[in-house]
């Protein structure tokens, strides 16, 4: 996993909870002084442990912290990456390009980012069905991530998980549909 994931987390838990909360978090279920760099990797099972340490200082469900994580990724990564969103006029282009533009941006940026296998159709004006798979089986960041975009332009969305790898299916499949509240 590469450090700017860590330091986006860290970012949420300071914003959150204060810079105490991390040092606390990062003391307990970090090497001995880690520090984390952006374009680093780092052993997934660092992140899953300060993932589940959130939920258990928030009393909350891993789950619903690594969707919450997703939608603050998004802007996270917007502050860092400006110009590959700016790239997408809206919320379907942007969705539609992550095989095509944002993977492939991010394989310029990063040196093996390990990505998901990510692919979208436009099924209706207002639809869009995604599939996603990755041995890590983040599906409810990337549902957090899609939140976060979905603010970003502005646009009530909902998710259907219709398939999901955490209940024994290859892929994950996400029917998007833009709300028209």
């Amino acid at each position: 996993m590469k450090g700017i994931i860590f330091n986006i987390l860290e970012d949420m838990v300071v914003e959150k909870l204060g810079m105490a909360a991390w040092n606390s978090l990062l003391e307990k279920n970090a090497p001995q002084g880690r520090v984390y760099v952006s374009a680093k990797n780092y052993d997934d099972s660092e992140l899953f442990s300060l993932a589940q340490a959130v939920g258990d200082t928030l009393q909350l469900p891993l789950a619903d912290v690594v969707k919450a994580f997703g939608h603050y990724l998004f802007q996270g990564l917007v502050e860092r990456h400006q110009s590959v969103v700016q790239r997408f006029a809206s919320f379907d282009a942007l969705v539609l390009g992550i095989h095509d533009v944002i993977h492939v941006e991010v394989n310029k940026l990063y040196v093996d980012p390990s990505l998901p296998t990510i692919s979208c159709e436009k099924t209706s004006d207002n639809t869009i069905k995604m599939f996603y798979h990755s041995p890590r089986q983040l599906c409810l960041c990337a549902e957090g991530l899609l939140y976060g975009a979905a603010d970003y332009y502005k646009i009530p969305i909902t998710i259907q998980h219709t398939q999901c790898m955490h209940l024994g299916a290859e892929q994950c499949e996400l029917i998007i549909e833009q709300r028209h509240d």
